[in-house]
């Protein structure tokens, strides 16, 4: 049997009823795996769900009592974290798009070195913050750019 990260309980892809949705493999094996994945359905905003046909079945416990699943390797237990990933390749591109639009639209102005190194200086402490890949975990955007273009915002709204 396959080991499940989330409390999910379908044995196969198809029409989950617990969610309302039809899954394919890919998005069944989500809901098994990435508790993200699995609260958004429980939140009746998971992909493919209509939110005006859906009627909530997580209790507050199942979503606050989730333990982060356990990983081992070489048999050495390493607890998953709670690190902030990146949004989806086609979110990120449309994010990115945007921005390029609104940049060119703004005559392709960047903020002078000081500005940019406050900014960053925001991203730096931001619980969202990629740290490895320089990234911001809810818009996907390369913070070197971000921070650089007069016309870009935080997704947040920190500056």
């Amino acid at each position: 049997m396959e080991h499940k990260a989330t409390p999910c309980e379908c044995p196969l892809a198809g029409f989950c009823e617990r969610h309302g949705v039809h899954k394919s493999a890919h998005l069944h094996k989500l809901c098994q795996n990435h508790i993200g994945y699995y609260v958004m359905w429980e939140d009746c905003q998971g992909p493919n769900q209509d939110q005006k046909d859906c009627k909530k079945n997580a209790s507050e416990s199942t979503k606050t009592n989730f333990q982060a699943p356990v990983t081992t390797i070489q048999d050495k237990p390493i607890e998953t974290t709670g690190k902030p990933e990146l949004p989806s390749t086609f979110q990120m591109a449309k994010n990115f798009l945007g921005a390029a639009a609104d940049h060119v639209k703004n005559g392709l102005k960047s903020v002078n070195a000081e500005q940019q190194q406050a900014r960053l200086a925001i991203c730096n402490d931001c619980p969202h913050i990629v740290e490895d890949k320089s990234r911001c975990g809810k818009c996907g955007c390369f913070l070197q750019t971000k921070t650089k273009w007069e016309s870009s915002s935080c997704p947040i709204g920190k500056w």
